[in-house]
């Protein structure tokens, strides 16, 4: 009986230990079901309570709007404007299917896609955003043809990629950027919002352009057209700089011997005023002098001002002098453009090839401000300079203020020549204390100056430099402008034709039966306050330093001189929201290290340098007097010893240019040093480090 309840007990307690085991399992999982329902919830909470928060890690803010697109945005919903569709076209499907360099897009279209995102959300509710991937043969393909979008061919049936965006309003307008490129990423932004912009402030502003070039192009013109086309001559294209302008404002031209400035005008644009009449520059006078902005690019070497040619004279084009200026403005304003002063600075100074296939050189008339040189040379405070990390300036003209305007050691009793002291003079580009101020005169020169023919050779330019301390480029003035002519001006009624060799500068006196007209100054009750920029630099918006051609055919940037203008422009006619878009900083990260090092090592060989090249002409000038001294009554007499004479010249000529390649050799060994201790650390040291790193923990493991 004892022995039956015994073993009858037993199974009872192995049924209770496996039902409470039961139990246990079912209320772990009814546990961890409710963990995962209150974790799912806890996620959708955080999602929707934190879904504008945003965390850019981006050390430029890639990913994040500027002050300017935001404002842009609060004013469209202060506004109240219809909402818009923005709409992106990417060929995702068809770019899975071709080279690496298509496929690179792909990262592009992501970055759009989370900007865009951005506008969406922060234009409450006023842009619908779309994404759409034009399959070929597709409705959407044909959509994108239908909405101007350039479509690039990728194969032989036709089949086409896409990537652009559309932005249209309800009442049919629409911009479109037909096709984005990944180099034009950093820009991408400020597109975008000024597409926005357009379409919803669509009022331009009157920009008013003087030049004595044809920045506007001579095709704007039908019958110049024609007489090119007759002589067999290409018209001028119209300059980047124009274009861009062109995009934003109302562009106009003002005749370069205008007798007045049009009244509607906004701002004046004067680019290269090269021997304008006295009827024009007092044009411009009465202008500022009203209170009306400008911007006057002046210089004393413009690439784009060619000499013209002379078949029977071909010599006459290198006295030909591309300069221009506005000194009796400039004097009244209490600033001037040193007379055949070009700017010059070693640490700014650019190195390229001069020559093809030869060696690169500082270039000390070709300066770059980039880096730490941006930060000590161009006025960072200035909303003109947002965004900018990259300037060039080439051939660039000195400016200074003259006595009585705050200059060093100044008079004050010449301040009536030098303008008004109480007009405000704020230098906005500089050179470092390295500047220098170099003369260089048209032509051949002489007495062992510099001259135009020496422009192409880096090593003169540099022999003739000496440190001399920091050359203003550019001036920003603004108060009330004193009146060049306070009596007023009488100009005649036609000018008299210009001799074509008459030198610059000259002026020639009116015709015998001309007519004198009268031009009155400014009233005092008429006048008000004004802000005019001057450059020293034309070729600072020219296309040949502010733009390069893609080997697409592309148009890009080649620095941030473009975003200078625009800025300017803005800032000069009120546009806030677009220059405080441009602000966008560039993508790339630049190396400095090398090109500090190479730029060191030249600068501490340069009086060598010049020292040799000083002993190499000596010699070469020793070689031609021994040459022109023999003749043929003394060349048997003194033949052994002319040929000694010359040989020795000849080698130290070598042993010179030897010197001269062992210092270039030295600079290239000492970068490549440099270069292999950066590979060693990456390559070397780092493998290295977590070796030992590796080994000290297996050992820790094992004790």
């Amino acid at each position: 009986m004892n022995s039956t309840q015994s073993n009858s007990s037993t199974p009872q307690g192995q049924t209770d230990d496996i039902s409470v085991d039961q139990n246990r399992k079912r209320a772990l999982g009814v546990t961890l079901f409710l963990f995962a329902v209150v974790a799912a919830f806890s996620v959708y909470l955080i999602n929707y309570w934190l879904s504008d928060a945003r965390v850019d890690l981006t050390e430029q803010n890639l990913y994040s709007l500027t002050s300017g697109t935001e404002a842009l945005l609060d004013r469209m919903q202060e506004e109240g404007t219809k909402p818009l569709d923005v709409t992106l076209f990417f060929s995702e499907t068809t770019g899975k299917t071709l080279p690496k360099f298509i496929k690179e897009f792909l990262t592009y279209d992501q970055y759009m896609r989370s900007l865009l995102r951005e506008y969406e959300r922060g234009s409450g509710g006023r842009i619908r955003l779309d994404f759409i991937d034009p399959v070929p043969d597709s409705d959407e393909a044909q959509r994108a043809a239908d909405l101007g979008l350039e479509g690039k061919l990728i194969n032989q049936d036709g089949d086409l990629f896409y990537f652009g965006l559309s932005i249209e309003t309800q009442t049919g307008s629409r911009q479109v950027l037909p096709f984005m490129w990944p180099a034009e990423q950093e820009n991408v932004e400020y597109e975008v919002s000024k597409a926005l912009y357009g379409l919803l402030w669509p009022q331009k502003s009157k920009l008013g352009v003087l030049s004595s070039l044809e920045v506007l192009g001579s095709a704007s013109d039908p019958f110049m057209a024609q007489m090119l086309a007759a002589q067999g001559k290409q018209p001028s294209p119209k300059w980047v700089a124009i274009q861009l302008l062109e995009e934003l404002y109302e562009v106009v031209p003002v005749d370069a011997a205008a007798t007045e400035i049009p009244a509607d005008l906004d701002l004046l644009v004067v680019i290269h005023p090269k021997e304008l009449p006295k009827k024009t520059v007092a044009a411009i006078d009465r202008h500022v002098v009203a209170g009306g902005n400008a911007m006057i690019f002046v210089d004393p070497y413009a690439l784009g001002d060619q000499a013209p040619q002379n078949p029977q004279q071909p010599w006459a084009a290198l006295q030909y002098q591309p300069a221009s200026d506005l000194g009796e403005l400039f004097a009244a304003w209490g600033i001037e453009r040193v007379p055949n002063g070009f700017a010059a600075d070693f640490d700014l100074a650019v190195r390229r090839p001069v020559q093809q296939f030869g060696p690169a050189e500082s270039v000390i008339v070709d300066m770059q401000f980039t880096g730490d040189a941006l930060e000590e040379s161009v006025d960072l405070s200035s909303p003109i300079f947002r965004g900018s990390a990259d300037l060039r300036m080439l051939l660039a003209g000195a400016l200074r203020t003259t006595a009585g305007a705050g200059a060093d050691g100044a008079d004050e009793a010449d301040a009536s020549q030098a303008g008004d002291s109480d007009l405000e003079r704020l230098p906005l580009i500089v050179t470092t204390e390295a500047g220098a101020t170099l003369n260089i005169q048209p032509g051949f020169g002489g007495a062992g100056g510099l001259a135009y023919t020496d422009l192409n050779n880096p090593a003169k330019l540099r022999d003739s430099y000496s440190a001399s301390g920091a050359v203003t480029l550019a001036y920003s003035l603004s108060g009330q402008f004193p009146s060049a002519f306070p009596d007023g001006v009488e100009y005649p009624d036609r000018e008299a034709e210009r001799p074509p060799n008459l030198p610059p500068g000259v002026e020639m006196p009116p015709p015998a039966d001309a007519q004198m007209i009268r031009a009155e100054a400014v009233p005092a009750d008429q006048q008000s306050p004004a802000t005019v920029m001057v450059f020293a630099d034309v070729d600072f918006i020219g296309d040949q330093i502010a733009f390069v051609r893609s080997p697409f055919g592309i148009v890009q940037a080649a620095n941030d001189n473009h975003r200078v203008l625009l800025n300017s422009v803005d800032l000069l006619l009120g546009a806030e929201e677009l220059m405080a878009i441009r602000s966008t900083k560039r993508l790339d990260r630049p190396f400095e290290l090398f090109d500090e090092i190479e730029a060191q090592a030249e600068k501490d060989t340069l009086d060598r340098e010049r020292e040799i090249r000083e002993d190499i002409e000596t010699f070469q000038q020793q070689l031609r007097d021994k040459q022109t001294a023999i003749t043929s009554r003394n060349a048997s007499l003194f033949q052994k010893e002319v040929q000694d004479e010359v040989a020795d010249l000849n080698e130290r000529i070598a042993g010179a240019n030897r010197e001269l390649r062992e210092i270039r050799k030295s600079r290239r060994q000492a970068l490549e040093r440099q270069e292999s201790g950066v590979r060693f650390a990456v390559m070397g040291w780092m493998p290295i480090v977590m070796l030992i790193a590796g080994v000290w923990r297996f050992t820790r493991r094992r004790s």
